[in-house]
């Protein structure tokens, strides 16, 4: 690599530390941010077959539905160095549908925790995965578990902080947003080795979708009676995961990892 190229990459990881420094600055400009009470009223309270919120807690199927598929493909995945990230990100995504179920069956500060764990591990699984791909070069194994650790960590702060009357989101927001700032940058600035952009950025459009999808939970139960803008978004979600879960290649069926260059 020439010295020109190396100072590209150099101005490159400078622009994105200084983007994530910015970005997490402008939040803690702010006061606590605690959770909004309101957040719990979700347009579906129907109970059926004996399930509340029925369609709130069903709806996260398909996210279990992606995790189990994410780990059957697992012994044909040809990129030994994302290994450790897939695994977690697979597990993530798997209990993600069980800690959502769990806490819209009775939505709570204490069940949302649970809901927000395994988010956070997935999250920082894939931004694990894409700086390890396109900008960290070493300690990637190290990179994977301080970036995880610090989404737990941050979840609960969040819940100690709201069981104590102080409750402050900051945290959580970083670890949940920051990413999503972050990762289509690395995608604009850094070149792949072998994660799909296509599928990278198809994810996050459905994420986008899901967003809007919550935002408009209760407008889209009044217009479709049956069903809220919050299942909704769960399947968009779990779409998301499904692209993620495909952006990492795998090889032909008999193609497993000790085969793989």
């Amino acid at each position: 690599m020439s010295q020109k190229q190396m100072l590209n990459e150099k101005s490159k990881k400078i622009i994105l530390i200084a983007v994530g420094i910015a970005a997490t600055l402008a939040l803690y400009s702010f006061g606590r941010i605690p959770q909004d009470a309101s957040y719990h009223f979700f347009a579906d309270t129907e109970e059926l077959v004996g399930v509340s919120n029925f369609w709130n807690v069903m709806s996260n199927v398909p996210f279990v539905a992606v995790g189990v598929f994410a780990l059957w493909r697992l012994p044909r995945l040809v990129e030994r160095e994302c290994l450790a990230a897939y695994i977690v990100l697979s597990i993530g995504i798997t209990l993600v549908g069980f800690g959502s179920a769990y806490y819209h069956y009775a939505p709570s500060n204490e069940t949302l925790l649970w809901d927000r764990l395994p988010m956070t591990v997935a999250f920082m699984a894939l931004f694990s995965m894409l700086l390890g791909e396109r900008v960290i070069n070493t300690h990637k194994s190290m990179l994977l578990w301080f970036l995880v650790s610090c989404g737990i960590a941050a979840a609960f702060y969040w819940s100690w902080t709201e069981a104590n009357g102080s409750g402050d989101l900051r945290p959580y927001a970083v670890v949940q947003f920051l990413p999503i700032i972050l990762m289509p940058l690395i995608i604009a600035l850094f070149s792949k080795k072998y994660l799909s952009n296509y599928l990278l950025l198809s994810a996050f459009a459905w994420y986008l979708v899901a967003k809007a999808l919550e935002q408009h939970d209760h407008q889209i139960q009044s217009v479709l009676a049956i069903i809220g803008g919050h299942p909704l978004k769960h399947i968009a979600a779990a779409i998301a995961a499904q692209c993620i879960v495909c952006a990492v290649p795998v090889g032909a069926p008999n193609k497993s990892l000790k085969d793989a260059p």
